[in-house]
């Protein structure tokens, strides 16, 4: 912690995120203990706040945590008032007056999200905004590079959510590629606040990621680390259907219903139907049908689990992994 200060600049500010024995474990119970871990977090930080270099405290919610109000209430009342917080819904019961109203009550953040699976609303619920930028499609948590297309209509929004607060954080998911740093130049460069410092430091990042991409594949792939989600999709797929489930396009995904017992999508033509209550997958494509009845995964199921909040599909993969034989890989039949 003491290094973070040392060795960056007078006003650099870091944000942290509760760890997750508070929000996925306790779920904000208090009557879990929550409150004993958030002391014991907040003393972690405190250095960073002595020295004016904690920014706001992200609070990320489980895909699965739909809403009790009362709960995150209870909750929001022990959070100290010098330090600033901000709350990132995962599930689709959030949005409506009622959070925002709560959120406005105790100066929490909305965070505001670009991903494939929520609403990119710029609700703004606090006197500073937190926005994150997870990417579309496949793995974008990962595995995303940002187009200038796709960032051009975030100027006007965060434009507007500026003239409505005293600050903007605003984050693009870490990434081993360094996608982040440069998609974050990207946008301080369409907003016209770049400085001639972060000018020089785009440049070297434009080349780095040029000279990246001209390394011949085999060595790219080595630098690559496999996710647990990848770890779990090779007991159910082989290498060969793994490799083109992730070369399938983002854009050839729609996710069209997401529950944590629940999910319904497309992968270009074709149907997806995964119901983890009643322990069955359908699907339509030929190949499905051919390794259905070996429990194996073709390459449109992978993609779609590939798609999935990584904790979401962890879970629902490592079921069925332990589980297989309670599963039922069904063809769909038009």
């Amino acid at each position: 912690m003491f290094d973070w200060l040392r060795f960056t600049q007078p006003d650099f500010v870091f944000s942290a995120k509760l760890p997750k024995v508070i929000t996925h474990q306790k779920k904000l119970n208090l009557k879990e203990g929550v409150e004993t871990d958030l002391i014991k977090f907040i003393e972690l930080m405190q250095p960073l706040w002595s020295n004016r270099k904690l920014g706001p405290l992200l609070i990320q919610l489980p895909p699965s945590f739909d809403s009790d109000l009362d709960l995150i209430e209870s909750f929001f009342k022990i959070l100290p008032n010098d330090l600033n917080f901000a709350v990132e819904f995962r599930h689709n019961s959030w949005w409506n007056d009622e959070t925002w109203n709560l959120l406005k009550k105790y100066n929490v953040a909305n965070t505001i999200v670009d991903e494939p699976l929520l609403p990119p609303e710029p609700v703004v619920t606090a006197d500073f905004a937190y926005i994150r930028w997870h990417g579309h499609g496949g793995r974008p948590w990962y595995n995303y590079h940002y187009e200038r297309d796709e960032l051009e209509p975030w100027v006007p929004k965060i434009k507007k959510i500026t003239r409505k607060v005293k600050t903007v954080y605003g984050y693009f998911n870490n990434h081993y590629h360094g996608y982040a740093v440069d998609n974050c130049l990207d946008i301080l460069k369409m907003l016209k606040v770049i400085t001639p410092e972060q000018e020089k430091v785009k440049q070297k990042v434009n080349r780095f990621l040029k000279s990246r991409f001209q390394e011949p594949e085999s060595k790219q792939a080595t630098l690559l680390t496999a996710t647990s989600i990848d770890r779990l999709l090779q007991r159910l797929l082989d290498p060969a259907r793994l490799t083109r489930a992730k070369k399938i396009l983002d854009k050839e995904v729609q996710i069209k219903e997401v529950t944590p017992i629940r999910i319904e999508a497309n992968v270009k033509q074709y149907t997806i139907i995964i119901d983890a209550n009643k322990k069955i997958i359908t699907h339509d494509c030929d190949d499905w049908t051919r390794q259905a009845p070996k429990k194996n995964f073709c390459k449109h199921i992978g993609k779609i689990f590939l798609s999935l909040p990584e904790d979401q599909a962890v879970k629902i993969l490592e079921e069925i992994n332990v589980k297989k034989n309670d599963w039922q890989f069904k063809p769909i039949i038009h």
